[in-house]
């Protein structure tokens, strides 16, 4: 059931756990093992947050009543990405 979801991360699924692929150029593979998409989706988002901070893509602006949260963003796209992970693994429930 190996589902692609960008160019470092696949996803899988065995019997007790959702499997997360992690592959880097010219490295091993890495697999994290989550219960849960929910706990495999919050760790993707801060993963990929910790990646953007050192190169400067989150800009660390003065907050305002019309800025949302940081929090509220990453809590907002750990859902979206959940509902996406959902997705997939609905769909490759549906053909078997």
């Amino acid at each position: 059931m190996t589902k692609v979801i960008d160019e470092n991360f696949s996803l899988d699924s065995d019997k007790y756990n959702f499997i997360l692929r992690e592959k880097k150029r010219g490295k091993k593979e890495i697999l994290h093992f989550f219960p849960s998409l929910k706990l495999m989706s919050n760790f993707i988002v801060g993963y990929r947050l910790r990646e953007f901070i050192p190169k400067g893509k989150v800009d660390l602006i003065e907050k305002s009543t019309v800025t949302p949260s940081y929090d509220s963003v990453i809590e907002e796209s750990a859902r979206r990405l959940e509902q996406y992970l959902d997705n997939l693994v609905s769909k490759d429930d549906s053909k078997s």
